[in-house]
């Protein structure tokens, strides 16, 4: 049984960092963010660069506590008491990063990235502001800028925060990504497959580059885990990383470590509840909830496919979508899996799943045409592949597939041939997808030897039909010419 391997993780990991408001002074993680409602201290910038605290008026405060309480109900409202305690104390940092929190959560990219620059402007050791201007660069695809973004925290000589935690792990996720990149540009859009007897590409990976920026992206992850040992996104990103590395072994150890951290850290803050040392609010702000394991649980999937596990694959799969029903990447391994075993409605199911969370998300629209052909709704998976290539003339996949359904299904054998033909004419399919355009060429080579094979059998049968009936006619002939023979010698007698 072969499958597609699904990939481990989108950068969208980089969106754990500051999900909350902060407080004046506060620099925050996942799990530490402080969302308390009071304020004490603004902060000056001096001409030599350094800082000095200032006192921020009764005034300011009141209101920036009055838009801590409305921010999760009204964020509207309070983006605009944010504003206003910043323009009673003119030096609120704080008030102008909590815009831009909130500004970026409601998908604001340049009101966010405004308000963040004003909180550098007056406090340029705000770290958290710099990691979330990278945020927003990554969402854009500028990548190098971010990288130029998050030094100003992390460089070992010039960063504010060297060990800085959602910094190096942003960084190392940049890092990941360039490799990935690599990795599938070096597919040339074919898919990596697994077997019953593991992965076909068991080892360290071969392109050198690739493995020099998992290797640094590791780099930075550690880095990360120095400053909050147990945060489980750090070992979640190792435990892929070292799956695209091919380190199977190691993956499976930090996946291991990701689900007994996660433990020790729930346990270990439930006995300060317990004991009275936090609030409940505070609890349920930094507790862990089973969602975070959902994607340490499809990398452990990925690891047993590599390993020749499927079942076993295809039960952490089930499990990350049981822990996270959003879960995107392990609905669509769910669904993968699916299609091998030909189980199409439950893969007709997962990519319907998807589409409703991520409308515009093509690869599930794509597969999902492949869940219709495999429940022989032809004319519905055509509509797909069709829709496709229409609105996005950039994804060859779709035409790709088309071919296939002409091919394979509909059995148009000189149709699907001139589709071939123009696919690997197709300049896109060609930078994108070299490895399919390969395919191509050679499906035109079968249709054309198989299309011979044809016209040769037909010739071999014509001509042994035409010599057949031509020995009947020569035996005709001579059974006539004996009849005729033989009664000339009767007449003889």
């Amino acid at each position: 049984m072969k499958s597609t391997i699904r990939r481990v993780a989108c950068l969208g990991i980089l969106g754990f960092c500051f999900s909350g408001l902060v407080g004046c002074g506060s620099s925050t993680s996942p799990k530490t963010t402080n969302t308390a409602a009071s304020a004490t201290s603004a902060v000056q910038v001096n001409a030599d660069g350094s800082i000095t605290r200032t006192a921020v008026s009764e005034n300011a405060i009141t209101t920036f506590s009055e838009a801590i309480k409305s921010a999760k109900s009204n964020p509207a409202m309070a983006i605009d008491l944010f504003k206003k305690a910043a323009k009673e104390d003119s030096n609120f940092a704080e008030a102008w990063y909590n815009v831009g929190l909130l500004e970026q959560e409601r998908g604001n990219t340049k009101e966010a990235m405004e308000a963040y620059e004003t909180t550098l402007k007056m406090r340029p050791d705000m770290a958290s502001a710099y990691t979330n201007i990278a945020r927003l660069q990554i969402a854009e695809g500028k990548f190098d800028e971010a990288v130029t973004t998050l030094n100003k925290v992390i460089d070992d000589k010039t960063g504010i925060d060297p060990f800085n935690v959602e910094a190096n792990l942003n960084m190392g996720m940049i890092y990941r990504h360039r490799g990935e990149a690599i990795l599938e540009r070096d597919s040339g859009g074919v898919e990596k497959q697994f077997s019953m007897s593991g992965s076909d590409n068991k080892g360290e990976i071969k392109n050198k580059e690739a493995y020099d920026l998992f290797a640094q992206a590791v780099v930075y992850i550690r880095r990360a885990l120095v400053g909050d040992s147990n945060n489980i996104y750090c070992y979640e990103n190792l435990s892929a990383i070292y799956y695209l590395m091919n380190s199977l072994e190691v993956a499976r150890l930090v996946t291991t470590q990701a689900k007994l951290k996660y433990d020790e850290y729930n346990n270990a803050l439930k006995e300060k509840l317990d004991a009275g040392r936090i609030t409940p609010e505070e609890y349920e702000l930094k507790v862990y909830q089973p969602k975070d394991l959902a994607a340490i649980y499809n990398t452990s999937g990925l690891i047993y496919l590599a390993e020749g596990e499927v079942s076993l694959g295809n039960a952490e799969f089930k499990q990350a979508v049981a822990l996270d029903p959003d879960s995107v990447p392990a609905m669509l391994n769910v669904a993968g899996i699916a299609v091998n075993v030909q189980d199409y409605p439950l893969a007709l199911e997962q990519y319907e799943k998807v589409l409703a969370l991520e409308p515009n998300n093509i690869e599930a629209y794509l597969s999902k045409a492949v869940a219709l052909r495999g429940l022989d709704r032809l004319d519905e998976a055509e509509k797909i592949y069709r829709d496709i290539i229409s609105k996005h003339p950039e994804y060859p996949q779709a035409q790709f597939n088309l071919n296939v359904l002409y091919q394979e299904y509909y059995q148009k054998t000189d149709e699907a041939r001139t589709m071939w033909a123009a696919f690997v004419e197709n300049p896109q399919a060609q930078k994108i997808i070299p490895g399919r355009v390969e395919e191509a060429k050679t499906r035109i080579k079968q249709i054309d030897e198989t299309k011979a094979a044809a016209e040769k059998a037909a010739a071999d049968a014509a001509r042994m039909q035409a010599e057949m009936e031509e020995l009947e006619r020569m035996a005709r002939e001579a059974e006539a010419a004996e009849a005729a023979e033989a009664a000339q010698s009767g007449d003889g007698n």
